[in-house]
């Protein structure tokens, strides 16, 4: 099971791709999608043809290049910082960011990311174990905002520097 959902942001057209190769389990499969009544609309699935062409591919490639270049200023400019430490992103555009050197706590951090920089990122805690004193970051956005941003962050997190 797959869907160009997330890749280009599709997610409201309801329309993914199941391969089932056993006959016998394709068609239990194919029973229990029309006892349910559930089936693509055209215009999902003449976009996720477009996604999965050539030209789709290609801007995939596009799109990875610049988010890697939104990490590369962002992962540099925010490893410059004392205290902080960006992990490097694996397959996704999703920066995972340590502040457990600052030696603040979570309020403290709140304070400066959110008042201070004004940037509202996700809270490590519901990420599990570890997560506190870590903050995610999204960096799926124009490389000017990704600059503003981590010049923000510079300033709100100054005294360490």
């Amino acid at each position: 099971m797959n869907s160009a959902s997330k890749t280009f942001n599709l997610a409201g057209l309801r329309t993914g791709n199941v391969i089932i190769p056993d006959k016998t389990l394709r068609d239990r499969f194919l029973a229990k999608q029309r006892s349910l009544d559930l089936s693509p609309n055209l215009y999902g699935v003449r976009l996720t043809q477009a996604a999965y062409s050539p030209e789709g591919a290609a801007w995939v490639d596009g799109l990875q290049a610049y988010l890697a270049g939104n990490a590369d200023v962002f992962n540099t400019a925010i490893n410059a910082i004392p205290g902080l430490s960006a992990m490097r992103m694996e397959s996704t555009y999703l920066a995972w960011v340590d502040f457990s050197r600052t030696g603040m706590t979570e309020a403290e951090l709140d304070e400066r990311i959110g008042k201070v920089a004004g940037i509202a990122p996700s809270p490590g805690i519901p990420f599990g174990t570890g997560g506190a004193l870590h903050r995610r970051f999204n960096l799926g956005t124009q490389r000017a905002r990704v600059e503003d941003a981590v010049e923000r962050l510079q300033r709100a997190f100054s005294d360490l520097q």
